[in-house]
């Protein structure tokens, strides 16, 4: 499989400011760290970016700011909402921005059937010119997207350039990279299953450790060096990062870290309060964190 090395996309924070608002001024910062960790693909407004609890306005503002401020990167754009109405209207505003890439998830809250999620892609599908991307995270949308269900979308459209899965089934993905990765592109959404998925063949990793660290590039880099030691070595401790990200409810530790290392004066959206209880000393364990694997003597 011919895998281009910048397959590790960052499922973006949205950089709020005191107030919750997308700031312009946090993001250049943000996406100069990116450019640092050598990060070229970004996914605004998805899971790590709080999109359930920002406002349509809130939502456009961001995504304006991310085409005025981000066009070296590649962009793929989450429209996802509790509704189809609401999911169109994100995806045309896209569009019109000249992003060609969006990420469609089932509606969240309820557990919907096949048939609804079904239908949910393909009215947004037929609204948009670009390409698409389903991305499975039953655990917020409480529906998982069926191999069947999958297989359907991709007959009905042209459009599906890929999957990703953040269900941290390994046996679902297995099924997914099995079925699906000689046809469309296939990315773990869970980084501590990063180096097992790319060995099952997926493109890539959608990293939300990304948005501090470089250490999911390094995992990727190696891997497709054929530095398989290195490439484990770099995944254990992006393993460590996770868990010790995670210690805090997901994803106020990315925030904190972000913040604090910069000495910004953001506030996450209501109704979250986690972030100011986020002991200190957890947050410099992040920031030190090491970024790379050792060099072998």
């Amino acid at each position: 499989m011919n895998r281009d090395a910048s397959e590790i996309i960052c499922p973006i924070i949205t950089p709020f400011d005191s107030d919750s608002n997308p700031s312009r001024e946090y993001t250049r910062i943000f996406l100069d760290d990116l450019r640092e960790f050598g990060i070229k693909k970004i996914f605004p407004l998805g899971s790590n970016g709080l999109f359930n609890l920002m406002t349509m306005n809130q939502k456009k503002d961001f995504l304006k700011i991310i085409q005025e401020e981000a066009g070296d990167f590649e962009t793929i754009v989450g429209v996802g909402s509790q509704n189809t109405a609401e999911a169109v209207e994100m995806a045309k505003y896209a569009e019109d921005l000249g992003f060609g890439r969006i990420v469609i998830q089932p509606p969240y809250y309820l557990k919907s059937e096949q048939s609804w999620i079904m239908r949910h892609f393909e009215a947004i599908a037929s609204e948009f010119n670009g390409k698409i991307f389903i991305y499975n995270i039953p655990q917020f949308t409480n529906s998982r997207i069926e191999m069947e269900s999958i297989s359907t979308i991709i007959e009905n459209t042209a459009k599906i350039e890929g999957v990703k899965d953040s269900s941290g089934d390994i046996r679902y993905f297995n099924d997914l990279a099995t079925q699906f990765s000689s046809k469309i592109k296939i990315y773990q959404g869970q980084d501590d299953l990063l180096l097992q998925s790319l060995i099952m063949g997926a493109r890539g990793g959608v990293c939300g450790t990304s948005n501090i660290s470089p250490l999911s590039l390094e995992v990727y880099k190696n891997f497709i060096e054929g530095n398989m030691n290195r490439a484990m070595k770099a995944q254990k401790l992006v393993i460590q990062l996770f868990k010790t990200i995670n210690y805090y409810p997901f994803p106020t530790m990315v925030y904190a870290t972000f913040y604090r290392k910069h000495n910004l004066k953001g506030k996450l959206p209501e109704p979250i309060t986690t972030m100011g209880k986020i002991v200190e000393t957890k947050i410099i364990e992040v920031i030190n964190f090491p970024q790379k694997v050792p060099d072998e003597e």
